[in-house]
C-alpha cells in the first residue's frame, strides 16, 4: 500500500523541517510528501524547495495566491497519486512507527461494512518547543459507525488534524475540506467524513500536537464561534438521534444533548430535559447546566445557589470555580474572587479562562469570561 502525505504550508519556518524529518524517518516508507505553498511571507517555501532536492519524495506545490489551510488541503487531496494520504499540519511530528502501525490496523478493519475512510491516532500535546505537556496525552476509543458522529459532536474525544491517514475518495467525496471555515475546518471535515464510513481507531500516542501562541485555536471565542456554524450545519433532529444512539447510559447522553442545545442558544428547552437526570452519578453535570441557563438568563443568584451546590459535591470542578469567581467579582468581592481563580488555575494549569479572568481582575478592565463546558480531562494548555 502506498501512502501519499499533504502538509498546509504557511508561516512555519521554524517547524517544517522537524515536520519533514519525522515523515521521512518513518519505518514504512512514504510514496511522495506534497507540501503547498500557501503564499505566507517566510522561508518556509524556500526551505521546503531546498530539501527537496536532497530528499525527491518531497515535492512543492504553489498556490496562486493565500487561500487558506482548506484550499491548500484539498489541493493536495487532489494531486494526490495514492488511495490512502495522511494529513499533517507544518508544526507537529509524528513517531517514526506511526504509518506502520496505522497501516497494520487498517487491515484489521478492511472487509468491515461500512469500509473505513480513516485511521486517526492518540497522541500527545506539546509546547512550542517541542516539550510534551504534563498530562498532555489524549486516547480515544473505537467506535462503532453508528456511534462516532454523536461522539464527535459532543466532543467525547477531539481527533487531531496532523497524523489523520485519509481513504483519498472519500475524502473528495463529501466535497474536502470547507473554504468558508477559517477555524474548525478539520473538525467540520471530521464530522461529514464520520456519516461516510468506519474510523479506525489506534490506540498509540504517535502524533505530537504543538500548541503555541500562534495557533489559531488559541483565540476562544474565534472557536467558540466556529463551533456554533460547525452544529447550525445539522437540524436539532440529527443531532438529537446521533447523541441518544450512543452507547452510554441515557441520563448521559441527555446531559450532552442539553449542551448541544446550549449551544444553539436553546437554553429553555435544554433546562426542561434536566428534569429528566435523577441519577446521583450525574448530579456535578445537572447543577452546572442549571448554573449556565440562570447565567445566561442574568440571574446571578439563582446561577450562585447551583454552583455553590456544586462546590459542596465537588470542589475542585474548575468551571465551577471559575464561574463562581466570575460572580464573586461581579458583586465586588474582589478577594474571593481571586482565591477562586487561583484554586482553578493550580488545579488546571493552563485554564485559559481564568488566566484572562485573572488579567482582568488585576488590570481593573476587560470582560469577564464564563465557562460554558465542564472541563475536559485533558485540558488543553498553551504556552
Amino acid at each position: 500500500m502506498k501512502i501519499s502525505v499533504v502538509i498546509p504550508l504557511y508561516n512555519a519556518e521554524k517547524y517544517i523541517l522537524e515536520t519533514l524529518n519525522s515523515l521521512i524517518n518513518q519505518t514504512y516508507p512514504i510514496d511522495e510528501i506534497l507540501v503547498v505553498d500557501d503564499c505566507g511571507p517566510d522561508n518556509s517555501a524556500s526551505i521546503v524547495e531546498h530539501y527537496s532536492k536532497q530528499y525527491p519524495v518531497i515535492k512543492l506545490l504553489r498556490q496562486p495566491h493565500n487561500q487558506g489551510g482548506s484550499a491548500a488541503r484539498n489541493r493536495g487531496l487532489q494531486e494526490a497519486k495514492n488511495d490512502w494520504v495522511l494529513m499533517m499540519d507544518a508544526d507537529d511530528t509524528i513517531h517514526r512507527d506511526l504509518l506502520k502501525r496505522q497501516i497494520e490496523r487498517l487491515q484489521e478493519y478492511i472487509h468491515v461494512d461500512p469500509a473505513p475512510v480513516c485511521v486517526h491516532p492518540a497522541y500527545l500535546q506539546t509546547d512550542a518547543d517541542g516539550n510534551i505537556l504534563e498530562n498532555s496525552e489524549y486516547r480515544g476509543q473505537q467506535l462503532p459507525f453508528k456511534e462516532t458522529f454523536g461522539s464527535l459532536l459532543v466532543r467525547n474525544y477531539i481527533i487531531t488534524p496532523s497524523g489523520l491517514l485519509l481513504n483519498r475518495d472519500a475524502a473528495l467525496e463529501i466535497g474536502g475540506y470547507k473554504t468558508n471555515f477559517l477555524i474548525s475546518e478539520d473538525a467540520e471535515f471530521i464530522l461529514r467524513l464520520s456519516r461516510k464510513g468506519t474510523f479506525v481507531y489506534l490506540d498509540k500516542p504517535y502524533v505530537y500536537f504543538r500548541r503555541h501562541p500562534m495557533s489559531i485555536t488559541s483565540d476562544l471565542k474565534k472557536a467558540s464561534q466556529a463551533g456554533k456554524a460547525i452544529l447550525d450545519i445539522y437540524t436539532i433532529d440529527e443531532i438529537k438521534e446521533a447523541v441518544m444512539c450512543r452507547n452510554f447510559p441515557k441520563q448521559k447522553n441527555i446531559l450532552d444533548f442539553v449542551s448541544l442545545l446550549y449551544q444553539y442558544g436553546r437554553y429553555e428547552e435544554g433546562f426542561k430535559y434536566l428534569n429528566q437526570i435523577t441519577e446521583d452519578d450525574y448530579a456535578q453535570s445537572k447543577l452546572f447546566l442549571q448554573s449556565l441557563f440562570y447565567i445566561e438568563n442574568k440571574q446571578f443568584k439563582e446561577a450562585a445557589h447551583y454552583i455553590d451546590d456544586l462546590l459542596v459535591l465537588n470542589g475542585e470542578h474548575g468551571a465551577a470555580l471559575n464561574n463562581r469567581a466570575v460572580l464573586y467579582a461581579q458583586s465586588g468581592n474582589f478577594s474571593i474572587a481571586k482565591q477562586l481563580f487561583k484554586k482553578a488555575l493550580e488545579l488546571f494549569p493552563g485554564y485559559m479562562d481564568v488566566t484572562d479572568n485573572l488579567k482582568v481582575l488585576i488590570n481593573g478592565e476587560g470582560q469577564y469570561r464564563f465557562t460554558k463546558r465542564e472541563l475536559r480531562k485533558n485540558l488543553l494548555r498553551y504556552s
